[in-house]
């Protein structure tokens, strides 16, 4: 999720080509959605604390593609749903 999130954020400020950004985030979750909900959980943190920030903003928007485009394109892997509120859960994921 940190890689994931930190791409999103270095591609937001660096004004990177939006759609090459968001094929590199899906990319670099290896499949897993639950990885890209969890960078944008962060990134809502990120826009909540700091509304007016344009590069959070974007990084929202950045995951928010990346989510859309990978159920579009059917790029997720099975795995179990992500829940932000299980944290025991979530410490225990499998990663390949």
């Amino acid at each position: 999720m940190q890689l994931v999130f930190e791409h999103a954020l270095d591609a937001a400020a660096a004004g990177d080509d939006r759609r090459e950004a968001v094929v590199e985030l899906v990319a670099l979750s290896r499949r897993d959605r639950s990885v890209v909900e969890a960078a944008r959980l962060r990134a809502m943190g990120l826009v909540m604390t700091r509304p007016h920030d344009q590069i959070g903003r974007y990084v929202l928007r950045l995951l928010d593609e990346a989510l859309r485009r990978g159920d579009e394109r059917h790029r997720w892997r099975p795995c179990r749903a992500f829940d932000p509120w299980d944290i025991e859960g979530n410490s225990h994921q499998e990663h390949p």
